[in-house]
């Protein structure tokens, strides 16, 4: 014990610490839950092959193979094909597309047109929008004609009503003797409504008051269109006008008034006149006759439909087109090109394009395209044509059309169906040449005329009539077609 130190006999104390007891109790819960399920799977696999080598070919076949000049073929032809894949299939412009959204055309309002007479069945032959779509004119009568006409025509109004919801109401009947062939308002005076009859006669009509009252009325010169059936009706805008209107001063020294307007009127006598009218005034005055294709000496073709260019004026100078032309369609099927001439004996006609085989229903230029227009024949067969070639530049055998009108904001043309099925209308974009996608034009009826007004920039209305005498008016929502710069100028 040597080795401890004096101080280790010394108490050492320590504070005690202690613990309090406490009492506690737990207590926990579980549940199991276990899931079981039933499955089957089926597979059927077949696998297919066919395998040679090279000692199951012959020394010639070897020789042949590959044929001479096939890698070089390829080599230049498939890039090219590959482009033209790769462009037919951009978004928007395939119908085929997943992608691509349906649109949906509101049907607005649906109109049983009644002629009153109860003998028999009376189908709408002709329709048009006043300019600011507010009205609507429809004709009335019968489709077909063994000889001569012996029914009498009607033309009823429909005026738009706000009051308790929009919609159209029927406003105002004009009486005709003979079937209304054709009617058209003017694009820009809304009071101005002019109509053709199977008789020849072309008659303006000045709806300023809503009614029909005396005076109200003036007609073309007896015998006008060799009294025969007037096919096609179109007002001249107001560059098209001015250079009717000099015209009329160069050749006959005929002063014009501050609301002259000129009318064009195509007959089944191979006659195309250009009318200077003024309700106010009452002037309704020929300007000129221009006899189709009257210099190759042959009998008088059947005018069907006809149109002018639509003017330019903002375009580069290398995408301009003469303003002086307009096309003539034909039963026969044949398109003339024609130059504005303002000599009473001159052929207008200057060229004649690869037409149709059969009846031309309609031509139309386009509104977005100088010098582009679309024909629409009996057989269903769409062309579009340039100005610059007798070749259409594009060709489309569709289902069987009965009328044809552009979309103004839009390159797309609006169809008409004749065929008793549930589509009445389709949309077909012409740069790309393929159907817009649009649900909601259907029925059950045989389209037999059509016209479209626009509605701002975000939608237009199609009015379309049928064999039945239903009017039909949608609401299509124009501002969501998906369109390309190169769509908008094709």
């Amino acid at each position: 014990m040597s080795g401890l130190s004096g101080f280790d006999s010394e108490a050492v104390g320590f504070e005690s610490i202690a613990s309090e007891k406490r009492t506690g109790t737990t207590s926990g819960t579980q549940t199991k839950f276990e899931e079981s399920g039933v499955g089957c799977q089926t597979n059927l696999s077949c696998n297919k092959g066919c395998t040679a080598s090279a000692e199951d070919f012959t020394d010639d076949e070897l020789k042949e193979y590959p044929p001479p000049g096939l890698n070089e073929f390829l080599r230049r032809v498939v890039p090219t094909m590959m482009d033209q894949l790769n462009q037919s299939d951009k978004l928007y412009n395939s119908s085929d597309s997943e992608d691509e959204e349906l649109l949906t055309a509101k049907l607005f309002q649906e109109i049983k047109v009644q002629d009153g007479s109860g003998d028999h069945q009376s189908a709408i032959l002709s329709v048009t929008w006043s300019s600011a779509g507010n009205s609507l004119a429809v004709s009335i009568g019968q489709l077909n004609h063994e000889t001569w006409c012996q029914s009498s025509g009607l033309i009823k109004v429909f005026t738009l009503k706000r009051a308790g919801g929009e919609r159209f109401v029927h406003s105002l009947d004009i009486s005709e003797n003979n079937c209304v062939t054709c009617l058209k308002y003017h694009p820009s005076v809304a009071a101005l409504l002019a109509y053709g009859s199977t008789s020849g006669e072309v008659v303006l009509c000045n709806l300023m008051n809503g009614n029909m009252e005396e005076g109200t009325q003036l007609a073309s010169p007896a015998g006008c269109h060799g009294s025969r059936r007037v096919t096609s009706l179109k007002w001249a805008d107001a560059p098209l006008a001015n250079t009717f209107l000099v015209m009329q001063i160069t050749n006959k020294g005929k002063r014009r008034g501050a609301a002259d307007q000129v009318l064009f009127s195509a007959g089944c006598d191979g006659t195309l006149n250009a009318w200077q009218v003024n309700a106010s005034s009452k002037v309704f005055e020929n300007i000129i006759c221009y006899n189709i294709n009257a210099s190759r000496k042959t009998s008088p073709p059947n005018i069907t439909c006809f149109d002018f260019i639509k003017s330019f004026p903002l375009r580069p100078s290398d995408d301009k087109r003469p303003d002086d032309i307009f096309v003539v369609g034909t039963d026969s099927g044949k398109i003339f090109l024609c130059r504005i001439k303002s000599g009473v004996s001159e052929d207008p006609v200057f060229d004649v394009l690869d037409g149709h085989n059969t009846f031309v229903l309609d031509v139309e230029f386009s509104y977005q395209k100088a010098g582009v227009f679309v024909s629409v024949s009996i057989d269903s067969e769409l062309r579009v044509y340039d100005v610059n070639q007798r070749a259409p530049v594009m060709v489309l055998s569709l289902e069987k059309i009965s009328c044809m009108s552009w979309l103004p904001t839009v390159p797309c043309v609006v169809l008409g169906l004749a065929q008793h099925e549930r589509q009445l209308i389709q949309v077909y974009n012409m740069s790309s040449g393929k159907p817009v996608r649009v649900d909601g034009l259907l029925g059950n009826a045989c389209i037999t005329c059509l016209a479209v007004s626009q509605m701002g920039s975000s939608s237009c209305r199609i009015a379309a009539g049928d064999r039945e005498g239903r009017l039909r008016v949608w609401e299509l929502p124009t501002r969501r077609f998906r369109m390309s710069a190169e769509d908008l100028d094709f």
